[in-house]
């Protein structure tokens, strides 16, 4: 004879405590990811920032930004679909000679004149072409509607972490106008009708950004 004194179950209190902590813990979790994910799209922020920074020193000491091997104003390398695996930092002169300036549109020379200026090392090159999201982090200078900029180019991060940025920099949610742009479709590098990142189909979506940091489109 089954003794029922001994199958005791949970009390709907108990029950209530268990879901309760399961809750907490939840919350917890979801909390931490937020936390994880917002200090991610700061630092792709500061490190788009950091590089224009970078640019700009390079550019109080020699008169030009790296890169700019004609010594035109723009960045010789035009490419806004790069990879991380693209660049390299090599050891060699500036690649900007006064006697036969000529335009060198590969990805190399920015990063090789960083080098030689001491603003970057060889043990950091590589992860100063790539943000924390692994997409390419780097200078270009390419031709919208007729016109060269140069922009700091970040590829495939999250729309929440372009969102941020755009938000940070421009203080509003324009992908087609002020410094911070989508870069496609290319309409939206030229700047025109407001769009607040209507691509971006969830909030993990990825897309590629341009930072206007020496001039931009009206």
């Amino acid at each position: 004879m089954v003794n029922r004194s001994s199958q005791r179950g949970f009390t709907l209190l108990e029950l209530a405590i268990v879901l309760v902590i399961i809750g907490i813990i939840l919350g917890a979790i979801l909390k931490g990811q937020e936390l994880i994910n917002n200090a991610k799209a700061k630092r792709v922020l500061n490190d788009m920032k950091g590089l224009a920074s970078m640019y700009y020193t390079f550019y109080d000491r020699y008169g030009r930004f790296p890169g700019d091997c004609d010594n035109n104003g723009i960045i010789d390398y035009a490419t806004l679909t790069a990879l991380p695996s693209t660049f390299t930092a090599t050891t060699g002169a500036f690649c900007y000679n006064p006697t036969s300036p000529a335009a060198s549109a590969t990805p190399n020379p920015q990063w090789q004149e960083l080098l030689q200026a001491q603003l970057i090392s060889f043990s950091n090159a590589r992860d100063v072409a790539k943000h924390v999201f692994n997409g390419a982090l780097y200078a270009a200078g390419p031709a919208i509607e007729g016109v060269n900029y140069n922009v700091i180019v970040a590829r495939q991060v999250p729309c929440f972490v372009a969102k941020v940025i755009d938000q940070a920099i421009d203080g509003s949610l324009d992908a087609a106008n002020g410094s911070i742009r989508e870069i496609a479709p290319t309409n939206r590098l030229a700047g025109g009708t407001a769009n607040n990142w209507t691509s971006c189909a969830t909030e993990q979506t990825l897309v590629d950004i341009a930072y206007f940091f020496d001039r931009r489109p009206n």
